[in-house]
């Protein structure tokens, strides 16, 4: 008795937990991978038991576990690649099969017909593997993509199953003529090693897609879309030490929705959601890719526009004003329109990103004070303690007049 199907037992069994406990998270196909190891792992020690010569029968029980946990291999890249036809891996998995019985049956078992197939097969098994552990990506993989994955599960779970029953050492016999040494090691190589390996990749598949899943969900802000705070000063501290080290300007926007607690007030919750969900929309197709937006807290939203001059930036500012303002919110009883006010500071040399958000804060101060709706441009100055301080105080007196003054813009909405 080989020792190498002990091997592949434990190194399914080994798995199998991690797979379990990966079957509830947010890819699919977990619990059909799970299922797929462990009938994998039962079929292995079926065919390890029925080298013995007394239990040769249980080689039968093994190759129906071995095909039934290919089936599962199947199921769970469908589900995992999202395959929106419900037939169409099962359609797969039988051409892949009927062609190796189609084969097999016309050339016989040991002829050169079933070595060419089963390389075919082991090829196709590592080109599977490898596309496997790449699945890092959050976006669903193309329908070609997907048609390569599950052809080349196909064509692998029948080469296995062919090589199980077929080659000379599924049945301890001695080299055929046409079966060489390296035929025998690529043999054993998918026989005992492929499932393993696979599920390997699989395992590295739903972690990278759960992790990169996670930092989308830490990165985004689950209302508008837009980066999260900690996001967008990440972003804009790297694309101040780039433009410092390229000598290339670097411009950060402070937005604020003009009159957003009125909008409340008067629409509800529900509809002041949908105002920043559609303001945020409304801003950054505007932007087309020329900066990064992330919300700040509220109705507070930030800009960081790399490769932009304190000029270049007011444009885009007003672009982005005039956009907003000519864009209303049109799903309810009657249009809801919408104004904001910018605050715009160029980064200076030794700035961080602190700095020039609060030189854009009191810019932003500046442009409510100025009756709203508009844009203006920080001051040059280098940031101190009583910068910060009047930055806060800022902050604070924009709140109060949020409270006390009424909507202009509220009124000629009826």
């Amino acid at each position: 008795m080989s020792f190498l199907p002990a091997i592949s037992i434990i190194a399914l069994l080994a798995m199998l937990p991690v797979l379990i406990s990966l079957r509830a998270s947010m890819v699919e196909g977990g619990t059909d991978f799970a299922a797929a190891c462990a009938i994998a792992a039962a079929a292995t020690l079926f065919l390890m038991l029925s080298e013995i010569p007394a239990l040769r029968p249980l080689s039968l029980i093994g190759i129906v576990f071995l095909i039934g946990a290919c089936l599962f291999v199947l199921s769970g890249f469908h589900r995992a690649l999202g395959v929106l036809r419900p037939m169409s891996t099962p359609l797969v998995a039988a051409a892949s099969i009927s062609a190796v019985v189609v084969l097999i049956a016309a050339f016989g078992p040991h002829s050169a017909t079933l070595h060419a197939l089963s390389a075919v097969g082991i090829a196709a098994a590592f080109v599977l593997i490898i596309a496997v552990c790449s699945q890092h990506r959050r976006a669903a993989p193309g329908p070609i993509e997907r048609l390569c994955v599950i052809g080349c599960a196909a064509i692998g779970c029948s080469a296995l199953i062919a090589v199980t029953i077929f080659s000379p050492i599924a049945h301890g016999t001695a080299e055929t003529p046409l079966a060489s040494a390296s035929w025998d090691f690529a043999c054993v190589v998918l026989r005992y090693f492929y499932l393993p390996v696979l599920f390997l990749g699989v395992i590295l598949m739903i972690q990278n897609r759960v992790i990169t899943d996670l930092k989308s969900a830490i990165a985004r802000d689950e209302l508008t879309g837009a980066l999260s705070r900690r996001a967008l000063l990440d972003l804009g501290q790297r694309a101040l030490a780039v433009g410092f080290a390229r000598q290339r300007p670097v411009t950060f926007l402070l937005l604020d929705l003009d009159y957003f607690k009125q909008i409340n007030d008067r629409y509800g919750h529900a509809v002041g959601d949908t105002a920043l969900g559609h303001f945020a929309g409304t801003v950054a197709a505007c932007l087309s890719g020329r900066g990064t937006l992330g919300r700040i807290g509220g109705e507070e939203f930030g800009i960081v526009l790399p490769n932009h001059s304190e000029d270049a930036a007011f444009a885009v500012a007003e672009e982005i004003g005039r956009t907003v303002r000519d864009t209303p919110i049109g799903r309810f009883d009657r249009p809801i329109r919408l104004t904001v006010s910018i605050g715009l500071a160029e980064a200076e040399p030794g700035d961080t990103i602190s700095d020039i958000m609060i030189r854009a804060d009191m810019a932003l101060y500046d442009a409510k004070a100025d009756g709203r709706d508009r844009c203006t441009i920080a001051g040059r100055f280098q940031t101190e303690a009583s910068a910060r301080a009047l930055a806060a105080a800022a902050a604070q007196m924009r709140a109060a007049d949020h409270r006390n003054l009424e909507p202009q813009l509220l009124r000629g909405t009826g």
